[in-house]
Order: C-alpha cells, then structure tokens, then sequence
C-alpha cells in the first residue's frame, strides 16, 4: 500500500461513520418528528371527529388525554427498559405497535375505538421517545457534539409540534383519518430506515444482571402517574372541591408514596432514587414540567378564544403560532450549543424571563388586535422557549451514566409530558370558575404566567452554583465531575 493510499484509508472510514452517524440522526429526529406532529395535529381535527362519530363533548377531549395518560404515565417504565434491554429492538417494536394503532384509530367507527387507539399511541410514545434519545445519547459522546444533535434533536420536536396544528387543520379539512393515516406512513418510512442504520448494541459482560426489571414498582408508579393526570384532567369539569375528584388525587399522592418506599426496599429499582441527589437533573426537570405546563396551559387558552369568540379557522389559528415554533425550529440547536461554552441556566433563565414576557402579553386579548397580540406573544414565547428548552435538556441528562442514560431521557419526557397535563388541568379549572368572556381567559392566562414564572424561580436557582467555589462542572461526556473552570456547567 502506498502512501498515498495510507493517508486516504483513514479519512474514507471518518468519512463513512459521519455519513453513518448523520444518517442516523435524521432517523432520531425522524422518531421524535411523529411523536410531537401527533401531540398537537388531533386537536385542529377534533370538530370534525365530533361530526363524524356522534361524540358527545364530554369525550371528545379523552382524544387528546388518553394519548397524554399513556405517555406520561408509562414513560419511567420505558426509559428504564432502554436501560435494560436492547434499546434498538425496543424502538422497533414500539415504532411496528404506532403504526398498526394509528390504522386502526383512522379505520374507526366508534369514539371508544379511537380513544383506544390513541391511548395505545401513547404507550408506544412512551418507549421510542427514551429510547431514540438515549440512543443519541450514547451515539454523540463528545459534549460539543451531544449538545449540537440535542438542538438538532429539539428543533425538529419544534417543526413536529407545529406541523401538526397547522398540518393537522389542512388534513383534517379532506378527512381527519388522514390525521392518522399521514403519521403511519412516516412511521413505517421510519422502521425500515431504522433497521438499517440503528446498529445493534454489542454484548456485555452480566447482561442477566441488568435484565431485571422491578415490576412492582413499575405498575405502581405508572398507576400513579395516570391517576396524576386523569385526577388533575377532572377538575376543570368537576371543581377541586368534588369528592370522587379528591378521592382520585388522594389515591394518587398515596401511590406516589407507595413507589417511593418501594424503590428505597429493592436491590435493583426501576429509578433509583439517588438520581435525584444530582442537582442538574433535578433542576433540569423541574424547570420543564413548569415551562411545558404553562405554555400548553397558553395555547390551550389562545385556541379556544381565537376560535370560540372570534370564529378563527383551526388552520388560521396555527398559523398565528407558527413564528414561534419557526424560532424554536431555526435557533434551538445554536442555543444548545452555547450551553457547552456559557452553562445551562444563565440561558435557561435568560428565556424564561421571555417566556414569561410574551405569556404576561397576552393578557392585553380583548383590548388590541388579536393577530398582534398573540402573533407578538407568540413569536416572543418561541425566542424563549428556544433558549430554555434545549438548556433545561441538556441539564437534565448531563451527568447520567450510560446505563441511566434511558431512565434519565424518560424522567426529563415525563416531566415534559405530565408537567403539560397537569398544569393545563389546573389552569383549565381557574378559568372554568371565573366564567365566560375576555375576563374568564385572562384569569386563566395570569394563572399561566403564575406557573412560567415559578418555572423562572427554579432557573434562577441555578445561577447560584457557578459561582460557589468548588462547585463540580458535570459534563455531557462521561457524567465524571470537573474542577470549575474547565467547562461551562450544565447543571
């Protein structure tokens, strides 16, 4: 071999695994594409499901909940199995099960069919999203290079999420079924991709081992989660003071603590409490569960508004929030990667205070013009939601072992998820009370600012950290702490 030939076997096997790699994040991307295009597109089509199947109003909604119960309430279960079982094998069967839901939800005749199947949805949601991010995870071990994909990663959750309420109102507007049917087809365009380019994981020494999954806890603390949501879900129709309402949330507060002492009594825990010593990953999912609750808990509001006291078209209502998903899209993988050079939460704080800006700007509804009144406070909301996002993010799965590296992505997408479903029921039940017109929403937006702005208090604890002498920086790499000063902290 000459040396010429030398010099070129080198760069032709770099060459190869970028191409290998990047091909494999557009699959990862591609996964968490229809999870957030799903979340958001069945709300655009839910009149015209009404229409169709004869659903009453009071289970139209269990459309967009049952989907939220699945996810969040098995997603600790999901990122746990990606722990300890073959993360790639996991996708795949989740990834076959959301394909044959999604036909089975756009054949259906019946509401109870549909709310089954979006319900299955859910579940699958529940083991690819931790799964493709932990796969990311251990694929992009650089730190400059695990924050760039997490971006990239972020920004096309953004593109998802509104594709689907502006996508989901111009399907919808042909058939809803194609609301269902679109999502299948990608996720079978997404299988036979994965198959080929998701590499399988090599053997490891006391795999039997880690093969153990703590079954008690797991049901115990999906059962509490979905009592969590569907106990919080009840309050806006029922009240607080409603007496199955309180038994249920009473029964969840009792689970919860059931799995806490569950965990504290097994060898080998589905969550190991001790993760939640790690002050990144802490923060890191405290700050998503409030900044994903109020901003859902704002959309929430500014659709019903725009479209029930002002007669806006559900596509004309995406199209007011597409700025701020546009935002998120173009800028969250650059503010990802300033996280690596300025830490997580001088960003993250930095965002929230916009957030709270352009949610507290909404309340001017009723009073000015309403495309510029939510086309400003939107496009504001999706500046910040692309710094802290990202920053809370990568905060959260920082120090994580590359066995944790599955249960830490399912702890950060349940609060994300649950953080939704339980806020949106909390300020869904203070603007049922305060009764109808522009001062009812505007009740229930200054109760969406009250949570961004807790959401702004657990950012700003974080400030104080990269000042205090000796303070470890864990970075994305290994989750080894460093002496301050070699790396901006991510947590």
């Amino acid at each position: 071999m000459s040396q010429d030939q030398v010099g070129r076997a080198p760069t032709t096997t770099t060459n190869r695994h970028a191409a290998a790699t990047s091909l494999l994040l557009v699959v990862l991307c591609g996964v968490q594409f229809i999870d957030a295009f799903d979340v958001a597109s069945m709300g655009p089509a839910l009149p015209e499901i009404q229409q169709d199947l004869d659903m009453p109003p009071g289970s139209l909604q269990w459309i967009i909940t049952a989907y939220v119960l699945g996810y969040g309430g098995l997603l600790l279960l999901g990122g746990r199995l990606a722990d300890l079982f073959d993360r790639r094998k996991l996708l795949l069967a989740a990834l076959a099960v959301f394909v044959v839901a999604s036909v089975v939800g756009g054949l259906a005749t019946s509401g109870e069919v549909l709310i089954a199947a979006r319900l299955v949805k859910g579940v699958t949601a529940a083991f690819t999203a931790p799964a493709a991010l932990a796969i990311l995870l251990h694929t992009f071990a650089d730190e400059h290079a695990r924050a760039k994909a997490l971006g990239t990663y972020i920004s096309v959750s953004a593109v998802g999420f509104t594709s689907g309420l502006v996508l989901g109102g111009v399907l919808a507007a042909a058939s809803w079924r194609l609301v269902l049917f679109v999502p299948a087809t990608l996720a079978v365009v997404l299988l036979v991709a994965a198959v080929r380019v998701i590499p399988r994981p090599a053997a490891t020494a006391g795999r039997g081992e880690r093969q153990r999954v703590d079954v008690l806890g797991a049901v115990v603390v999906t059962a509490a989660l979905l009592t969590l949501v569907y106990g919080v879900s009840r309050t806006a129709e029922s009240g607080w003071g409603d007496g199955p309402t309180v038994g249920v949330l009473v029964a969840a507060v009792a689970l919860l603590a059931a799995f806490v002492a569950i965990e504290r009594s097994r060898r080998v825990p589905l969550v190991p409490l001790a993760i939640f010593g790690r002050a990144g990953l802490s923060r890191g999912n405290g700050a998503i569960f409030l900044l994903q609750g109020s901003y859902v808990a704002w959309q929430f509001l500014a659709t019903l508004y725009l479209q029930n006291e002002h007669g806006w078209s559900p596509i004309e209502v995406g199209l007011v929030f597409a700025p701020g998903g546009l935002l998120v899209m173009l800028t969250a993988g650059w503010w990802a990667g300033r996280v690596t050079r300025y830490g997580a939460w001088p960003i993250a704080s930095a965002g929230m205070v916009l957030m709270v800006v352009g949610t507290a700007s909404t309340l001017a509804l009723g009073t000015l013009d309403n495309a510029l009144v939510f086309g400003v406070g939107s496009t504001i909301i999706g500046v910040g939601y692309a710094m802290c996002f990202p920053a809370a993010n990568i905060s959260a799965v920082a120090g994580a072992r590359p066995d944790e590296q599955g249960l830490a992505s399912g702890l950060f997408t349940a609060s994300f998820q649950i953080g939704g479903g339980v806020v949106l029921g909390v300020v869904a039940s203070v603007f049922a009370a305060a009764g109808t017109g522009a001062g009812a929403y505007r009740s229930g937006v200054t109760a969406a600012v009250a949570v961004a702005l807790l959401a702004l208090a657990v950012c700003l604890s974080g400030l104080r950290r990269r000042h205090e002498p000796g303070t470890p920086v864990i970075t994305a790499v290994a989750g080894e702490p460093r002496p301050l000063g070699t790396a901006a902290s991510p947590s």
